[in-house]
């Protein structure tokens, strides 16, 4: 008799523990939940954009000026020479500076230096090291930012787009489930996509012992990130 009522006594206080396991979850008057959803889709590349450029130092900004147009005229007509297209060469940056001696006590001006930075593209993937070699060849001291791209970028930004969404939505309702919740309706989405140059560097010729570089290309990526407000249930 005395196990019946301590066994009878102990349904008694867990019935209420049972009771709050099994009471089913809502969601407050108007809540959200919110999810970010990432992709990238690879491909492959089929341009460069790289830094060309010409720095030149003379004891008068006339001087240094004289020096560097002479000196990029004859990288442009190079690297045209090469195969880039007139309309694939564009002046990036143009800059004109002092030259200090800081050695003394009072710093002491010795010279000016003039920067002319060109943007190109190489569209010959295959022979990419030897235009850069040309340009060098004729006086560019400047080369820097190898970016592999893609023409193809719109359409793998679209795809890496939806991709995104699909990895907010399934986050979402994995999120939603394991609270014991439902998702309901979409409030609001926020979309970013990034293309992903490949950076390299690139070492002259005139720095290396041999007489060629043989600059390989990457491929390039594009990134999308989606921020979707769910509504939940």
């Amino acid at each position: 008799m005395k196990k019946l009522i301590a066994l009878a006594l102990a349904l008694i206080l867990l019935l209420p523990c049972l009771a709050q396991a099994e009471a089913p979850v809502y969601a407050a008057q108007g809540a959200t939940i919110t999810v970010t959803g990432c992709a990238s889709v690879t491909l492959k590349a089929d341009y460069a954009r790289i830094s060309v450029g010409v720095s030149t130092h003379a004891p008068t900004v006339e001087e240094a000026s004289r020096r560097n147009n002479n000196a990029i005229h004859t990288v442009i007509a190079a690297l045209m020479d090469a195969g880039v297209q007139e309309d694939d060469i564009a002046t990036s940056n143009y800059s004109v500076s002092a030259e200090y001696d800081y050695a003394a006590v009072t710093p002491r001006l010795t010279g000016y230096c003039v920067t002319n930075q060109l943007t190109v593209v190489i569209r010959d993937m295959e022979h990419i090291g030897a235009t850069l070699d040309k340009a060098t060849a004729a006086g560019a001291n400047n080369i820097y930012n190898i970016e592999f791209l893609s023409t193809n970028a719109p359409a793998a930004q679209d795809e890496a787009t939806a991709y995104a969404v699909q990895d907010a939505v399934r986050k979402a309702a994995l999120l939603a489930d394991s609270a014991g919740l439902t998702l309901g309706g979409i409030v609001s989405i926020q979309e970013s996509s990034t293309v992903l140059p490949q950076p390299r560097t690139y070492k002259s010729a005139m720095n290396t012992d041999t007489a060629g570089n043989s600059i390989l290309p990457d491929d390039a990526s594009v990134s999308a990130t989606v921020t979707i407000v769910f509504e939940l249930k």
